[in-house]
């Protein structure tokens, strides 16, 4: 029988191509995928409690896999999908059901605009995990940054002066950093050593410590760094110390013992070439600066009660010929290339403040992905209400 060129098209996909698809189309897979995203919300909003919002981020919806390690090892087993996993087994599901079954109809639009719309969701929910970037700058009155701070995570800097303004920055994110390991430098043949190493230190005075011969690592004349379990509340944030040596093309030119706690560089020389290195918060420089020029914490009359937190700041963008400024108080950010300035703390008895800087390159999707899946559910339910409707008035 002989179709016609409006048949051709709105017949499903050759068979061939439906039974490649056939397995991952699967609306059982797609039970499997929903119940396992609800135990993994499940448990990770209960661990969360012990661990942390972050942390449970990281553990259960930005990672591939969950991982049981065996007592006494460092051997990690994965036992259940993480969310990257799931999310991305959902994505393709999705795709492959409308490749495998979906026909070119006007009756469909409503369907398609709205499956449409979740695969950008998901997409545009990898884009913020992978993408996304949070710091924070603290400014006391008067003082200018171009450089904002991680509050999680740490890196061990090495610093050069290239020449009157212009400095190299070699960043080593203390993930890297592990007891024993060696790591290779893309500057001037040098190699980091690692020969120690803490997750969280505790900085205390060589007095208190039990004993001389207890693991200690000395970052000061009146200060040790001591290991102590990582911290997961809310309020605290771990800080790292590390003992590294440097060698260039073998040759060690020193060792230093450093901690995050005790942020001070130590100064040396490489053939007479001025370095630095120290052990900080993760530093997201920005080619702009940051002046605080006034702070207010304001209380409403004969009370303690906050009424208002604002933070007027001058921004200067030389590039851009960029020179204003700004006030940021609460539900109203400063937005800037790409960066969302929003006011979240202060302090110093309120000459100091502190602002919340996210970067997310996707923070637009979720309201489109909504806006088409909203727009999907009209259409649909609007044609079969019309669809009705025309029926009852026949009838």
């Amino acid at each position: 029988m002989n179709l016609s060129a409006q048949e051709r098209r709105n017949r499903p996909m050759t068979s061939s191509l439906v039974q490649v698809f056939k397995p991952l189309a699967s609306l059982k897979l797609t039970i499997v995928c929903l119940a396992c995203a609800m135990v993994l919300i499940f448990v990770g909003t209960l661990d969360q409690v012990q661990i942390g919002v972050y942390e449970a981020q990281l553990r259960y919806f930005k990672s591939f896999f969950l991982y049981f390690s065996l007592p006494g090892s460092q051997l990690k087993i994965p036992w259940f999908p993480g969310g990257y996993t799931l999310g991305g087994v959902l994505l393709a599901n999705l795709i492959a059901a409308h490749l495998s079954r979906f026909r070119l109809s006007w009756k469909k639009a409503g369907i398609l605009i709205l499956h449409s719309g979740l695969i950008l969701l998901l997409v545009g929910q990898l884009l913020t995990s992978v993408f996304e970037e949070e710091s924070q700058i603290q400014l006391d009155q008067g003082q200018t940054k171009n450089y904002s701070e991680s509050p999680y995570l740490d890196e061990l800097a090495i610093k050069h002066s290239a020449g009157a303004n212009d400095d190299e920055v070699i960043s080593v994110p203390t993930s890297k950093l592990a007891k024993g390991g060696s790591i290779s430098l893309p500057s001037e043949g040098l190699t980091l050593q690692v020969n120690d190493f803490y997750e969280n230190a505790a900085l205390i005075g060589p007095n208190q410590l039990p004993s001389e011969n207890y693991p200690h690592l000395r970052v000061g004349p009146m200060a040790v760094a001591v290991a102590i379990p990582k911290t997961y509340k809310q309020d605290e944030r771990n800080q790292p110390a590390a003992s590294v040596s440097l060698l260039q093309n073998g040759q060690q030119v020193g060792s230093w013992n450093l901690a995050s706690g005790f942020p001070q560089p130590i100064q040396f020389k490489i053939e007479s070439k001025p370095f630095e290195i120290v052990l900080r918060p993760r530093r997201y420089y920005r080619p702009f600066s940051i002046t605080l020029e006034e702070f207010r914490h304001d209380r409403y009359a004969g009370t303690e009660i906050a009424k208002n937190f604002s933070s007027k700041v001058r921004l200067v963008d030389a590039a851009a010929h960029e020179n204003r400024e700004a006030l940021i108080f609460m539900n109203h950010p400063l937005r800037y290339a790409g960066l969302t300035f929003y006011q979240a703390g202060f302090g110093n008895n309120d000459h100091t403040t502190i602002l919340q800087i996210m970067k997310n390159p996707s923070w637009l999707v979720p309201y489109i992905s909504c806006g088409m899946m909203a727009m999907g559910l009209v259409i649909q339910f609007g044609m079969h209400l019309t669809s009705f409707v025309r029926r009852r008035v026949v009838a």
